[in-house]
């Protein structure tokens, strides 16, 4: 177990104790990491050497879990010991190569079409290639699961069975829990998590967003997830406000948009393009397209991606400014998955837009900056409680934004009329008012002018508080220092 640890690139004394020891960059093979990158090594590094062996790592989209893998992995080949990055989709294959790459971290392959060496102490597998392969190769001592919120389907459980208990598993996720929403406690003993999603936008490793629900589908008592949902939502007009939606409020940004169907994609795919605006449909069954499709988005020619099943996890492009959901869902992984398609910074890019055609926050499912207490029993298990798992929201009736209902204005409008969500039918009409660009422009420019009259620490720190930032000193640090204006010590 000591040479495990000393794999983590971290030099821990017997009477390590995370609360009261400082991280110091010394103490890991890594010091390029962040600071909670740092801290969620350290404990893991401690869970080890108290007998965990199978720890659930838990940081919002973005915030750098394959750098935190690679930290662990290429400290253990510098000892002698083998580990396995395993990911269940080609996309993932290919984008981890290239992160592992930019890392300076040496890796084999078990993925169909990659060169297989037996000899690397790092191994980059996907999982349909390694479950065929399996007889033929010996354990790693470390396995590392990206999206392991999936660990519960046959491929990860065989694996993992055959590898044996002795391994040591740590499973990466941004939603730590099943899509069905029961827990993870059967494949992991503990978690340790990162910061949560708004102290990762306050402290500028995250953007900020605005959230629209332009329209709220009346599916009755009908599944969310099921075929006859697919069907409701998949009407001309409603795809048609879509696209309408994403001209008068998407600032002409890369996107994705996730369907409820293979038809729907395709119909969305075709509107967009009708309307001038480069897009192209792709899904599971696609084989030749999906790397196509892949190139051409990321060289920044393909403007809007319409998917089923293919970009919800893991699937990352600065670029991405815009998420379209015209899929309902019921699932709280789902919902966050996509969400974080559009949060990753990027220059040029002043904030993310989130289009929830599916009215999936009003469900229930809440904003992706809500605070949440994920726990290895999920949420099906767990006994109901008088707090809700999401913040309350509402959607104001003037610009179509949904914010928490404490608030006592709209953040989009300044509108002070909450409205009850609009439900719309089929014969909806289309959404494509010029006053309400107007308004959201007139509010961007009230909020630049109230940072503008800033001019000290304190005054950031004041506008942060008022606005009800989570983090409002991190946020402060942030403008004091795009401004050179001095920060004081903490």
């Amino acid at each position: 177990m000591n040479d495990l640890l000393s794999a983590a690139g971290l030099l821990i004394p017997p009477d390590f104790d995370p609360p009261n020891i400082p991280i110091q960059p010394a103490l890991l093979y890594d010091a390029g990491l962040r600071d909670y990158q740092w801290s969620m090594l350290l404990r893991a590094a401690a869970l080890m050497r108290q007998g965990y062996r199978r720890i659930l790592m838990v940081a919002p989209t973005g915030a750098g879990k394959t750098r935190i893998a690679a930290a662990l992995m290429r400290s253990g080949a510098r000892v002698g010991l083998t580990s396995e990055f395993i990911v269940h989709r080609r996309e993932l294959l290919k984008q981890t190569s290239l992160a592992f790459t930019g890392l300076d971290l040496d890796h084999g392959f078990i993925a169909r079409g990659w060169p297989f060496d037996p000899d690397r102490g790092v191994t980059l597998a996907g999982i349909q290639t390694l479950i065929k392969r399996l007889d033929g190769l010996l354990p790693p001592n470390l396995a590392v699961v990206d999206e392991c919120h999936r660990i519960r389907a046959a491929t990860y459980e065989s694996v993992l069975k055959t590898y044996g208990p002795d391994m040591y598993v740590l499973g990466f996720t941004a939603s730590p829990q099943r899509t069905d929403g029961k827990g993870m406690g059967e494949h992991f003993d503990i978690i340790v998590e990162g910061p949560p999603t708004r102290e990762m936008i306050d402290r500028g490793f995250l953007c900020e967003y605005e959230y629209y629900a332009p329209y709220i589908p009346d599916l009755g008592k009908v599944d969310p997830d099921s075929e006859e949902a697919a069907k409701l939502i998949d009407k001309p007009k409603i795809v048609g406000d879509l696209v309408d939606h994403y001209v008068a409020n998407g600032l002409g940004m890369q996107g994705i948009v996730f369907a409820a169907s293979r038809t729907h994609s395709k119909h969305l795919a075709d509107a967009f393009n009708d309307r001038g605006i480069r897009a192209m449909h792709v899904d599971g069954t696609m084989d030749d397209e999906r790397e196509v499709f892949d190139a051409g988005f990321r060289a920044g020619d393909i403007q809007i991606g319409v998917n089923v099943g293919i970009f919800g996890e893991g699937y990352d492009v600065p670029n991405v400014g815009y998420v379209g959901i015209a899929a309902p869902t019921k699932s709280l992984v789902n919902h966050l998955q996509w969400c974080g398609r559009a949060l990753r910074p990027a220059a040029g890019k002043p904030y993310a837009v989130i289009a929830d055609h599916a009215g999936n926050a009003m469900r229930g499912l809440g904003l992706p900056c809500d605070p949440r207490q994920w726990s290895l029993e999920g949420t099906k298990s767990r006994k109901k409680s008088a707090v809700p798992d999401h913040t309350p929201v509402t959607q104001c009736k003037a610009c179509f934004r949904v914010y928490p209902s404490a608030a006592r204005v709209c953040p989009g409008c300044a509108s002070e009329t909450p409205a009850q969500p609009r439900v719309v039918r089929e014969e909806a009409g289309t959404l494509t008012k010029v006053e309400r660009e107007e308004l959201r422009k007139a509010a961007e420019v009230r909020r630049k002018a109230e940072e503008k009259e800033c001019l000290s620490f304190k005054q950031f720190l004041s506008l942060g508080q008022a606005r009800g930032y989570g983090n409002p000193r991190g946020w402060a640090k942030i403008q004091c220092r795009l401004r050179r204006i001095p920060v004081p010590p903490s």
